[in-house]
Order: C-alpha cells, then sequence, then structure tokens
C-alpha cells in the first residue's frame, strides 16, 4: 500500500504538469465555447456581446459550411477506407520478401516527409502545364486534366495526395502487428492445413481486427481535421471544392476574416461532431471489447 505522505508528494510533483494542462488545453477550451455564443469579430468595433445560438444556426445555412462538410465526409467515405485497404495489403505483401528491410523504408517516407514539402511537391506533380502527372498522360493518349481547376479532379488530387502520404502510417501498424502475432497460433493453423491466403484471412485477420479497428479510428479523428494538405495544394479551391472542416474554420478566423464568434461555433461543432461519430464507431466495432478493456 501507498502511504498517505507519498500520495501528497506525487501529487505535488505532477501538479505542476496538470496546471500547465489547464491553462493551455481546458482554458482555451472553454474559451472558444464562450466566444461561439458572442459576435467577436477583431475587424470590427464594438462586438463580443452575446448572441446566443445565432452563430450555430447560421452554420445551416452557410454553402461554403456545407460544402466543407461534404468534403471532408468524403475522405472519411473515400481516402480512408483506401488507406486502410492499400496499408493492409502491403503489409501483407512485404513479409519475407526478398530486401523487406530497405522496401519497408521507403514505404515510411511520405509519412516523414513534412507536409509543407509533400503538398508543395504534389502540387508541381499536378501542374496543368508543365506536370510529369500530365505528361505521362498525355503518352498514353489522354488529354491534360486541370486537376486543381475543376471540382472532382480537385477533389481527387487531394485524396491522392491524403492516401499517399498517410497509407504509410496505416502500413506501419498493422505490419508491426503481423510481426507480434502469437506463432503458436499460427504454427497450429499450418499443421491443420491453413497456408498462404487461407492462413491470412481465417487466423491472422481474425486476429489482427482489434488493431485495424483502433487504426481505423486514428484515421478518422486525423482526417476530420485536416488542414495541411489542403492548405498546401488547393487552398480550398476550385471555389470551396476542396475546403475541409477545419480549413473552413481557420479561413472565417484568421485568413479572410477575424470572425472568432463563428469560427468557434465551426470549431465547437466539429469537436461535437467528432466526439459522436468516434463514441458511435467504438460501440459499433465493440473496440473495448476486442481490445479487452470491456467485460462485456
Amino acid at each position: 500500500m501507498i502511504s498517505q505522505q507519498r500520495k501528497r508528494k506525487g501529487l505535488f510533483m505532477i501538479l505542476p504538469a496538470i496546471v500547465l494542462f489547464l491553462v493551455m488545453t481546458i482554458y482555451p477550451f472553454i474559451y472558444m465555447i464562450y466566444n461561439s455564443f458572442t459576435n467577436l469579430d477583431l475587424s470590427k468595433k464594438g462586438t463580443g456581446q452575446f448572441i446566443g445560438l445565432k452563430n450555430y444556426f447560421e452554420i445551416f445555412q452557410d454553402r461554403l459550411a456545407i460544402s466543407s462538410i461534404e468534403f471532408t465526409i468524403l475522405l472519411v467515405l473515400i481516402a480512408v477506407p483506401l488507406e486502410m485497404i492499400f496499408g493492409l495489403g502491403l503489409s501483407y505483401l512485404l513479409r519475407d520478401l526478398f530486401g523487406e528491410k530497405v522496401l519497408r523504408s521507403l514505404f515510411l517516407i511520405p509519412m516523414m516527409v513534412p507536409a509543407a514539402v509533400g503538398g508543395f511537391g504534389w502540387k508541381m506533380l499536378f501542374n496543368f502545364i508543365f506536370g510529369p502527372i500530365n505528361y505521362f498522360l498525355g503518352l498514353l493518349g489522354f488529354q491534360p486534366i486541370e486537376w486543381f481547376g475543376k471540382l472532382n479532379s480537385a477533389r481527387m488530387a487531394v485524396m491522392i495526395v491524403e492516401i499517399w502520404q498517410w497509407t504509410p502510417f496505416v502500413f506501419l501498424i498493422l505490419y508491426a502487428a503481423l510481426q507480434a502475432l502469437p506463432k503458436d497460433i499460427l504454427d497450429a493453423g499450418k499443421v491443420d492445413g491453413a497456408s498462404g491466403w487461407k492462413l491470412f484471412m481465417y487466423i491472422e485477420l481474425p486476429l489482427l481486427r482489434p488493431i485495424i479497428y483502433v487504426t481505423l479510428l486514428l484515421r478518422i479523428i486525423d482526417v476530420l481535421r485536416a488542414f495541411d494538405t489542403v492548405y498546401m495544394t488547393t487552398y480550398g479551391g476550385p471555389g470551396s471544392a476542396t475546403s475541409t472542416w477545419s480549413f473552413y474554420a481557420y479561413k472565417v478566423t484568421v485568413s479572410y476574416g477575424w470572425n472568432i464568434g463563428y469560427g468557434s461555433a465551426l470549431c465547437v461543432i466539429l469537436v461535437i461532431v467528432s466526439a459522436i461519430l468516434i463514441n458511435t464507431l467504438t460501440r459499433i466495432l465493440n473496440i473495448g471489447k476486442e481490445l479487452g478493456l470491456s467485460k462485456e
């Protein structure tokens, strides 16, 4: 048993970290919630009055906000599943392959590249006039594509960059999980006649399921706050076609306006939606039970 004196001493030691956490995290979050109920606009005088839920009602009438929601949903429904599929496929195919260590390091490069550098590089690759992608499409007999000039192509380009950058993250986690699977279970499966694809589908994949679910949640959380890829490639264009929710909140509060009240409301909605979505997925996928954290 830990004595009361040691408990008090331990609490005293971590007190600075608790205070720092409250000052740097909790207070700004509460202040943001308060601002979401005001008309605070740093570009105008005489603002900061309490206006109730007016900012929240305006969100549902804001065409740009609705467009940002649509693109964020597309990233969750298209980019994230493709990242999971590609990451799982690479982790399976890479095992016991010649040059495995070298290939593993190469696959991780996109994740290690800073978002600013990666986004700028892809912007050059997608360039309509001198971009290599359009050049190779021309060699194959296709017409050049205005990647950042049209709605569908711009959205596809951002998704390609997102998948390129974050598939290695999924690969890294699932590859490590595959390496850590209990050998006795795999050996027992091989003795029973399972090998290759059947061994993976009926033994390894079920064992990987908890890790897959957690990785999926991590990617969804990250995509919901996607910002840097959009900022470095399309800046939300054309129009607001590739603006994510986080990027639109940035534009409202910092870029083309200083409407702190409305931007705070956008951020609060994002937090609420993220919490509801993650909790719902956690219940549906039964992650607590899969990880052995729940007795139910």
